[in-house]
């Protein structure tokens, strides 16, 4: 059906340019081929279709052998270019182990989530909001009960299908709360129109952004997001997901080193269509009980409660193993059972009957620690008096996926300086040469102006062919006998600052290049991962004072 789509609009517009001409139009070449069962679609059409339809094929995943590659394709939100947005990329790339931390966490969901935003045509921005939102942490929970990797609370969870039950919370589930921020996300971009303003409502509310909208319209004033009266979380929330995007499309402007995330799968879902034990499902998939926990944060007790919509994830190389493993498995699949209490019942000794000690009992059936007799209900305990070592592991880690988290904000990570200082060194040999070290940013042409020096000295003194410099790189320059070098073994500077600069419609990278005084080639080398097309953004260094 696309490929025939696909066949129309290309076919309406070559039938367009016939009509110009005055001719008759009948059944075209194209529009028989896409009809006929025969016809082979090639890689470079399938993988346009992709594009148009937000379709996740094979083709498309293959095209970038990194996720962050797939990722910057993908990017496609205005950047304001506002005080906000470079207040907080200053603030992460201050941080650099608070994003190594989110991004630890976030290696096993990205590319799904990711693949979930492509294929409903969506910004690929919106893959990195649960960094904004938990710090990409399934078990993360906030002050205000929200709960999951989308920060979901109780009653927006529940409108959208996700199940908060004794045995599980879908809002912690990475599978489920996905699809349903999505389907959010996607319902309130259809009522405002707009990316911001949908995320904006993401993180307040529909009803206050619509409410601060007819506002604005009452007093004839613009109803976009940076004209809306808002508190300052939500003024917050839209430019912390754009410095995120820029740092990731240009991490080497802002000093930092991304680690590389393979395109490709980390999990895979199956649905085991019975009920079973956490650590029988994990044995089954010879998967750390641990690591199976880590994919599947919704699963709060040591039983996984089946239910036709509930998968269970697991690392995309484990699937088939799983599979044969339960189809070939002949002992039993749940080792625990309900348990009716007797009101007044000694939970100390009830526990020891059960071979449990108190407080696992506790910590399994979300007893509280005062309680000391039973009050009458359904607790869990394990068929066989006898929980082994192996199990008392499980319980551990279990204890530890119920645990809920703190979101992980960066506040408590000391910032960084940014560049180291470079610095001019007197060559001891007094013959009026110093030695520079290149820093971030710099250029021949603002090094020679800064200490007074031509372009062509710098180059002959250190045998360079091109304006070519690295960082890092140590240069000659000849003193200029009364700024700077002469007398002093050492001298300070104020590294140049990143500028953000996006292409216009027009623009060269020679008229960029001559427009800030700098060199093509070191634009080049300060946004490696860009073209220079209309709307990129770059960063380019200038002198500072």
């Amino acid at each position: 059906m696309k490929y025939r789509l696909l066949a129309g609009i290309i076919a309406g517009l070559l039938s367009t340019a016939t009509f110009a001409e005055g001719e008759t139009v009948g059944t075209t070449r194209l529009d028989y081929q896409l009809h006929d069962p025969a016809f082979q679609i090639n890689d470079d059409t399938r993988l346009t279709v992709s594009m148009l339809f937000g379709e996740s094929s094979p083709e498309a995943i293959a095209a970038y052998n990194s996720l962050w590659d797939r990722l910057r394709a993908g990017f496609a939100m205005d950047d304001p270019d506002s005080a906000l947005v470079t207040k907080w990329e200053n603030y992460y790339a201050a941080r650099p182990e608070y994003l190594n931390r989110i991004l630890d966490r976030g290696q096993r969901y990205l590319f799904y989530v990711s693949g979930e935003v492509e294929k409903r045509g969506m910004p690929m921005e919106l893959a990195l909001l649960p960094m904004i939102e938990s710090a990409y942490n399934p078990k993360a929970e906030s002050p205000a009960r929200a709960a999951g990797m989308w920060q979901f609370i109780p009653d927006t969870g529940k409108r959208y299908g996700l199940e908060r039950t004794w045995w599980y919370d879908g809002r912690r589930d990475v599978v489920a709360a996905t699809q349903a921020a999505l389907d959010y996300l996607e319902e309130l971009h259809g009522m405002f129109g707009d990316w911001q303003l949908a995320l904006a409502s993401y993180n307040w509310g529909e009803n206050a952004v619509a409410r601060a909208i007819a506002k604005n319209q009452a007093a004839g004033l613009p109803t976009d997001f940076a004209s809306l009266r808002m508190p300052d979380e939500t003024r917050n929330y839209v430019p912390k997901l754009l410095a995120i995007r820029n740092i990731v499309q240009n991490p080497a402007a802002y000093g930092i080193a991304l680690n590389d995330i393979p395109n490709r799968a980390y999990f895979a879902t199956v649905s085991p269509d019975r009920h079973m034990d956490v650590k029988v499902a994990a044995e089954l998939a010879e998967t750390p009980v641990e690591e199976l926990l880590r994919l599947n944060p919704g699963f709060i007790r040591p039983v996984i409660a089946h239910k036709d919509e509930r998968l269970l994830v697991l690392p995309a190389d484990k699937v088939d193993v799983f599979q044969k493993n339960l189809a070939s498995y002949d002992k039993p699949l749940l080792n625990w059972q309900p348990y009716v209490t007797h009101p007044g019942e000694n939970l100390d000794k009830l526990a020891s009957s059960f071979g449990m000690s108190l407080a696992e009992l506790k910590d399994v059936n979300d007893i509280t620690a005062r309680e000391r007799v039973a009050r009458g209900q359904t607790i869990l305990v394990p068929k066989n008096a006898d929980v082994n070592e192996s199990e008392q592991q499980t319980l551990v880690a279990l204890a530890a996926n119920r645990a809920a988290d703190p979101v992980d904000t960066g506040a408590q990570d000391k910032p960084q300086a940014r560049r180291l200082p470079a610095v001019a060194m007197r060559d001891d040999s007094g013959n009026g040469v110093i030695s520079y070290r290149v820093a971030r940013g710099d250029t021949v042409f603002n090094i020679a102006k800064r200490y007074g020096v031509t372009v062509a000295s710098i180059k002959s003194m250190n045998g360079l062919r091109s304006n070519h410099i690295q960082l890092g790189q140590t240069l000659k320059l000849a003193s200029n006998g009364n700024g700077g070098a002469a007398g002093v073994k050492r001298i300070s500077y104020t590294p140049p600052v990143a500028q953000k600069y996006v292409v216009k419609r027009g623009d060269t990278l020679n008229s960029i290049a001559r427009s800030h005084n700098v060199d093509t080639a070191d634009i080049k080398r300060w946004n490696p991962q860009q073209s220079f097309t209309p709307g990129v953004h770059l960063v380019i260094y200038q002198p500072n004072g």
